[in-house]
């Protein structure tokens, strides 16, 4: 039986300040910050350094905040950034990011590897890895608080490694007078290349990412809601200050050309130069044993959350507490990534997948503290620019660090990310993803308001309210409802009955929504228990007048059996007086709407200065829904202008190419010109399996039913509300 795990057992200096400080203040400052210096300049490497730091600083002021709202338990970034934007988004982020912790786990073993062969040249290097990854999992296997007791003992080494610089530096003969801003002249990579300012911010960068340590750990902290940020800002700010302070020192320890070209350069200088590299093999052993007790965590938090394979086997922890089986799957990672030899091509992805958590972070701040979510309420408050800013630097610097790469991370996430939607995952509560796209709905909505008072013909969509009284009401129309509205229109559906039809009603007509949902529309319903069907539309719409996403039209099915014929017509007039478009389905017996592969749309009365005004009279509605339609079919589409008696066939023809043009009618629409009152209009073009045309607010539905039966096919009549615009 599983154990009861060790959970709250560091604090934050154990926990938080030791890992992040040991995890920055690696490779890079003993081997590569004099590198820095000869390229940039003391003024320019400041400016590398500062410019570095103060992304990590954002960032963390960003995760500090963030902390401050949240109970965090496992998972560090990977439960901040589920908990506001869904396990999705989530475990895109998390799987990348543990998978570059435990990679990173052998680009520290190499680089120890580096400093033990230099000390000991006859070595086999493989052996010496194989040697600590073996020491390295023991330890993390065996104790989390072993591995951050020895921790203690590498601080001491490192520092005794900067005393050592510093003293060194004191006792410097002969200064050299430092230059402001290098001549990126040089770099050593096994032979020169060219460097500029960006190359070296993209080498110097990686050294300050290493705030996640302390964050990893966040499952096993006493308090990670203080523990976090005091722990990690008080890293940055140190190691901030040591980089700055021996970036000065060596600039003033050697002229430009032997920073560049002796990577040695603060070993050699150094007042005991083997405590410099007892002290790099400290750093990279440290940076290495932080890694391997980290990622586990993570892996542990992205399996109690079911999105990996065997899930429940990978979370489970040991009888001390230690999450072993994710230990244990981290050492097969770590071990595979040694036997690849040489990390350099892939080391870039590492340091991006960091970057893009620290994007994410800063983004989750910034969108709950600008939307003012009642559920933002962190005890560490912070300036929204800070977020800002945050993400748009993490950005910046993802792209200078390495375009290819940094596009290579971004598909990568995608990836994760489609797969784990296809995997539907289970919420179980306390995420706030809802709740922010709720809010950012209604944010760009009433930025839309402000924008426009009234909605833009160019932003026209079909948003449709769907009165019925039976389910038959709805299912006879079900397919031709979801070609209007496919892909990006809305449906509400309104019930309106009383006793066993409106049982009916609730019973029925779920099943059908739920059709329509599968296909990502949008559609809902709702029910009144009512026997008063048009005087309950009335005070429906009224209501939904009153919300951000009104309907724009009416739609409503009518046959030969509908009654009281009068009571409609005012309906139709009350909706189109509040400019409301009007659509009235007739199905035409039992035909319906056939094979959907042919339209005809009927205009008439198009204004002579059409073109000029950019109006086509009551013919609007009718077009677009026509154009919809023969999108969403795939069918063929006919146009048919009503002309005047007496009208030139030329006319006509010019009123049908111009149309055309304006419109931009599909490229095989047919066109047709008949005159108006001729004998049976409506059989001098081909028969089609629906037809559209637009009816004034004052014709009588009779005369409609009255065309139907005549055509013997079924019709959408289109009423515009005159909001809507087929020119646009």
């Amino acid at each position: 039986m599983q154990q009861p795990s060790k959970h709250g057992q560091f604090g934050t200096i154990q926990g938080v300040f030791i890992p992040t400080v040991l995890t920055i203040l690696g490779i890079i400052l003993f081997l590569r910050l004099p590198w820095v210096v000869g390229n940039a300049g003391i003024l320019g490497a400041g400016l590398i350094i500062v410019l570095s730091i103060s992304i990590t600083l954002l960032t963390s002021l960003s995760l500090s905040s963030v902390i401050s709202n949240i109970r965090i338990g496992f998972g560090g970034a990977f439960a901040i950034i589920s908990r506001s934007l869904g396990l999705e988004i989530g475990g895109s982020i998390g799987i990348p990011l543990y998978l570059s912790q435990a990679i990173a786990v052998a680009m520290y073993i190499f680089g120890f590897r580096e400093g033990w062969i230099w000390i000991f040249p006859d070595h086999h290097p493989f052996l010496v890895d194989l040697t600590v990854f073996a020491i390295v999992f023991a330890i993390a296997y065996a104790s989390t608080s072993l591995a951050f007791k020895i921790q203690y003992v590498i601080l001491a080494v490192i520092v005794l490694a900067i005393s050592s610089i510093a003293v060194g530096f004191a006792q410097t003969e002969t200064f050299e007078t430092p230059k402001l801003m290098g001549e990126f002249v040089q770099a050593r990579e096994g032979e020169l290349i060219g460097a500029n300012f960006w190359m070296v911010f993209a080498v110097f960068f990686p050294a300050v990412t290493g705030i996640m340590a302390g964050l990893n750990m966040s499952g096993d902290l006493k308090n990670p809601r203080k523990s976090i940020p005091k722990g990690t800002l008080w890293a940055v700010v140190l190691t901030a200050i040591v980089y700055l302070a021996l970036a000065f020192m060596a600039a003033y320890m050697g002229n430009a050309r032997e920073l560049v070209e002796n990577y040695t350069f603060f070993i050699d200088h150094a007042y005991i130069p083997v405590l410099v590299l007892i002290g790099l093999a400290g750093a990279t052993f440290s940076s290495a044993l932080t890694s391997f007790v980290g990622a586990p965590r993570i892996l542990e938090a992205i399996a109690k959350k079911n999105i990996l394979p065997f899930s429940e086997r990978i979370r489970k922890r040991n009888k001390r507490g230690e999450p072993a089986a994710a230990i244990s799957v981290t050492g097969v990672i770590v071990f595979l990534a040694l036997l690849l030899r040489e990390l350099n091509q892939i080391a870039p992805l590492i340091t991006l997948f960091f970057l893009i958590t620290y994007v994410m972070i800063n983004l989750v701040v910034l969108i709950e503290q600008s939307l003012s979510l009642p559920s933002f309420r962190p005890t560490f408050s912070i300036p929204l620019v800070i977020p800002l800013a945050g993400t748009v630097l993490s950005l910046f610097t993802m792209f200078v660090v390495n375009p290819v790469f940094s596009l290579a991370s971004v598909i990568t996430v995608f990836f994760i990310y489609a797969y784990l939607m296809r995997k539907h995952l289970n919420y179980s509560g306390g995420y706030a993803r809802s709740g922010l796209f709720s809010a950012l709905a209604k944010w760009a909505t009433e930025r839309s308001v402000s924008l426009s008072g009234e909605n833009e013909p160019r932003s026209w969509q079909p948003d449709l309210l769907v009165p019925i009284q039976e389910p038959r009401d709805l299912r006879s129309s079900f397919r031709l409802l979801y070609a209007i509205i496919h892909p990006k229109g809305s449906l509400k559906i309104l019930g309106i009955a009383t006793g066993k039809n409106l049982v009916r009603l609730k019973t029925e007509v779920p099943p059908v929504v739920a059709q329509i949902k599968r296909t990502g529309d949008s559609i809902n319903y709702s029910f009144i228990e009512s026997d008063q069907f048009q005087k309950s539309i009335r005070i429906s719409v009224q209501a939904l007048d009153a919300s951000y996403f009104n309907p724009n039209s009416i739609f409503l099915r009518l046959d030969s059996r509908t009654k009281d014929l009068e009571a409609y017509e005012r309906l139709i007039r009350d909706q189109i007086g509040s400019e409301r478009g009007a659509l009235l389905y007739v199905p035409f017996a039992q035909v319906g709407l056939g094979l959907e592969k042919t339209i005809n749309l009927w205009l008439h009365d198009i204004p002579d200065n059409w073109e000029y005004q950019r109006e086509l009279g009551n013919n609007d509605l009718a077009v677009l829904i026509a154009l919809l339609l023969q999108e969403n079919w795939d069918a063929k589409l006919r146009v048919i202008v009503e002309l005047e008696p007496g009208t030139p066939i030329e006319k006509g023809a010019t009123l049908l190419r111009n149309l055309k043009e304006s419109v931009r009618l599909p490229k095989h629409t047919e066109q047709y010109q008949v005159f108006k009152n001729t004998p049976e209009v409506w059989h001098q073009v081909p028969h089609a399996d629906l037809s559209i045309a637009s009816f004034g607010s004052y014709t009588p539905i009779g005369n409609l039913l009255t065309i139907v039966k005549r055509h013997r096919s079924s019709f959408l009549f289109a009423a515009d509300s005159g909001r809507e615009n087929a020119q646009f």
